[in-house]
């Protein structure tokens, strides 16, 4: 009886101990800190151009004038570039001709002695001698002398010149860069200068007059249908009769340019400035659908095009990222 007793008394002890009884366990608070780092975004435009090489620009002078594109940043970017070019009469700061690719996109006309793939790159004038200039008469008279097969592509529904590559981050020190996209620019041969006349004078003076001395003396005209201007000069050999008559003698004689007008004075005595935009892009395709249209046919390897986009939402449209 007392042994079951024992036993009862044991059982309650230890259902006590089991109630009352602590467990522990082993347990840590764990951290993972991720530090994400934005990449550098930086394009820059480079030219190789002499301001020096411009000054008294000649026809048929050539002006050396490199354009490429460096990413200095750390991300990949796809580039494309638009160019202006401006004429303005220094006389009155009139602007003379003034376009941009982007929205003169094509040729004059197809009579245009040229096979060239827009208006910007198309050299052409109306008439090189009327003195009439714009571009309501002539496309450019500046020839560009592009380097297209170089990597780059003209795209004539947007006027954009592309560079078909991907250019890729800078990494160690080594900056990316562009083929070069232009090479130089010409003055055209026979651009418009102006329209002249050419004036006769003469002097009847023993001393040679100074050149805008009172003592030259315009030759006398008669009317002259023929002429443009409407009359001609009589011939030396009148007009120095008529002045014997009156007791004198032609001594000396010159022949003088003069512009008709100022308003006729073509592309003389004017600044040029060609100004080139380029616009670089984060090679995703979200990135570049949101800058050049959300239709990316054109930028396909049929059209010479090597982009390698990070694709977000359309894979069959442009290609992963390898």
């Amino acid at each position: 009886m007392k042994s079951k007793k024992k036993l009862i008394a044991l059982a309650g002890v230890l259902g006590v101990a089991g109630i009352g009884g602590t467990l522990a366990y082993f347990n840590q608070n764990l951290s993972a800190e991720n530090i994400f780092d934005t990449g550098k975004y930086d394009t820059e435009l480079v030219e190789e151009f002499k301001p020096s090489e411009g000054e008294n620009w000649e026809p048929g002078s050539t002006v050396n004038k490199d354009v490429t594109v460096q990413n200095t940043g750390t991300l990949p970017v796809v580039v494309r570039v638009k160019f202006q070019e401006k004429w303005v009469r220094r006389s009155d700061n009139t602007t003379i001709y003034e376009m941009d690719t982007t929205t003169h996109k094509s040729m004059l006309g197809a009579a245009n002695p040229t096979d060239a793939r827009n208006k910007f790159e198309n050299v052409y004038q109306g008439n090189a001698n009327d003195g009439a200039a714009g571009q309501d008469v002539d496309d450019s008279v500046v020839y560009k002398h592009m380097i297209p097969d170089g990597g780059w592509v003209y795209n004539p529904a947007d006027g954009y010149y592309y560079y078909t590559g991907v250019l890729p981050g800078a990494k160690e020190g080594i900056i990316s860069e562009t083929p070069k996209l232009l090479d130089s620019v010409t003055l055209s041969e026979n651009t418009d200068m102006g329209k002249f006349k050419e004036t006769k004078y003469y002097s009847t003076q023993a001393d040679k007059p100074g050149a805008s001395d009172s003592g030259w003396i315009e030759f006398a005209t008669v009317s002259d249908a023929s002429y443009e201007e409407g009359y001609r000069y009589i011939s030396t050999r009148e007009m120095n009769e008529r002045l014997k008559a009156e007791g004198s003698e032609i001594t000396f004689m010159k022949s003088a340019t003069d512009l008709i007008s100022e308003s006729l004075s073509g592309y003389s005595s004017a600044d040029y400035t060609l100004t080139v935009v380029a616009q670089t892009v984060q090679a995703t395709d979200q990135a570049v659908k949101a800058a050049f249209g959300e239709d990316l046919n054109f930028f396909s390897e049929a059209n010479g095009f090597n982009w390698t986009l990070i694709s977000e939402d359309n894979p069959d449209l442009v290609r992963e990222d390898n």
